[in-house]
This record gives C-alpha cells, structure tokens and sequence, in this order.
C-alpha cells in the first residue's frame, strides 16, 4: 500500500497537510477470518500471560523513555514486536 503524507514526500496528486491517501497495490482478496478457536479467544490462562508481558513491555519502554508512551506492536508466534512507541499525552 502507498501512503501519502505530510512529511514532504507526497505523491503527485495526493492529499497532504496530515491526510492520507492510500492506493492498494494488489487486487483485493476476501478472506473470511474465524478466531473462535484462538488462544486469545478461548484460554483463560493463555490471555492473563499475554496480557501481563503486554504490560510489562508497556513498563519497560516507560521506564526507557521516562513517561508513558503510545505503543503500537504485534504479536507473532508468542513474541511481542513493538513497531511504534511515542509519547503518551
């Protein structure tokens, strides 16, 4: 996917000034998705975990950056990816 932004590199004829334009780059393909059966759905145990290393790398990057901060992540076969953190106000 494309993005235009307003960070000086907009694409000719796109929005800037802080909207986003974007331009799938592949024919869309519909997928039907069932989480009924997902360990963050179903198991208990499986979620308290999940939930308390969300919270403590929350913990850590507050303590790195000295305030709260805003995080974006995923999480992919167990490990917890922080793709963006910035700060909380």
């Amino acid at each position: 996917m494309f993005r235009s932004d307003s960070n000086a590199e907009d694409l000719e004829g796109f929005a800037g000034a802080g909207l986003f334009d974007c331009v799938i780059m592949d024919k869309v393909e519909k997928v039907v998705l069932d989480y009924s059966k997902d360990p963050i759905i179903s198991d208990k145990p499986f979620q308290t975990s999940l939930f308390s290393r969300i919270a403590e790398a929350g913990k850590i990057l507050e303590d790195l950056y000295g305030f709260p901060q805003d995080i974006e992540g995923v999480v992919k076969d167990g490990t917890i990816f922080v793709v963006q953190a910035r700060p909380q106000i």
